[in-house]
């Protein structure tokens, strides 16, 4: 069994400690910025206790699903209170700039940092919202760096997929920040931008599916991901400059009639596409 502490019981942490509480024989601990969150995990039974100063040294694991310069206060806070030889674990959407922050400091210090970033996610905030089957049908990024030993890294392999995790994706940091920009970061750039068009005022009765699809991710908390584009700020404006030259391909095949390099470049698209959807399979 595994003491296990949660420190930010929103969507994504409260559906972590469910989720653990669901599919482990972990003891968890939690603490949150509202204290009315942590009693009503408790009343569940989600909790088994309030994560505190005073009772962190019981954490084998600590999993912090704060913004990124939170995480980092948050961590420095808590660990020297922290047992030697315990895992802590983000939950942020930047893996650089945290561990950057931490690995080093914690190894340091007789602990261990491994990068986390569970790739699920909903329009809604808040443990109200938090859900025991949210990572399910996820992948869970775990990123390792030269401070990160190899069995800590194996042992939370370990546990997120008993959690539930369908996969575990290994990476670097590095790695991580620059594939996030394009596969997460520049869709709610671009999703929040699209909807923008004075046009979205008469789609009523003309939107469907590809409407839909291409504007979900516009709903978003811009506090967190401001936070989370200014950490990826180099990535993430390559992956921008990358998307706007080719708008400017279609623009100009558009400007000048040129049908043949419209099919041209739609008919690449297609084709990325579908080799994409044969990698997936």
């Amino acid at each position: 069994m595994m003491n296990v502490g949660i420190i930010g019981l929103g969507l994504i942490g409260g559906s972590m400690a469910k989720a653990i509480h669901a599919h482990t024989d972990s003891y968890i601990l939690g603490a949150n910025r509202s204290h009315g969150v942590v009693e009503r995990a408790l009343e569940e039974g989600v909790l088994q206790e309030e994560l505190t100063f005073e009772n962190a040294d019981k954490c084998d694991m600590l999993i912090v699903a704060l913004y990124p310069k939170d995480v980092v206060e948050k961590v420095k806070t808590y660990a020297p209170y922290l047992k030697k030889g315990a895992i802590v674990v983000d939950c942020t959407g930047v893996k650089k700039f945290v561990s950057n922050e931490l690995s080093k400091y914690l190894s340091d210090m007789g602990l261990c940092f491994v990068g986390g970033h569970p790739m699920a996610g909903k329009e809604v905030a808040g443990y109200a919202n938090a859900d025991t089957d949210l990572f399910n049908r996820a992948s869970m990024i775990l990123t390792q760096d030269e401070y990160t030993s190899e069995e800590a890294f194996n042992t939370a392999a370990e546990f997120f997929s008993e959690v539930g995790f369908k996969m575990i994706k290994e990476s670097t940091p590095v790695e991580h920040d620059k594939v996030i920009a394009y596969t997460s970061q520049l869709c709610h750039v671009v999703s929040n931008a699209f909807i923008k068009s004075p046009t979205c005022d008469l789609r009523y009765g003309f939107s469907a599916g590809s409407f839909k699809d291409l504007t979900r991710v516009a709903k978003l908390d811009e506090y967190m991901w401001t936070d989370l584009f200014l950490a990826n700020k180099e990535a993430l404006l390559d992956e921008i400059n990358i998307f706007m030259s080719h708008m400017e391909e279609y623009k100009e095949a558009l400007e000048n009639e040129d049908k043949e390099t419209l099919i041209r470049i739609l008919g690449e698209g297609r084709q990325l596409k579908e080799d994409d959807i044969k990698k997936e399979q």
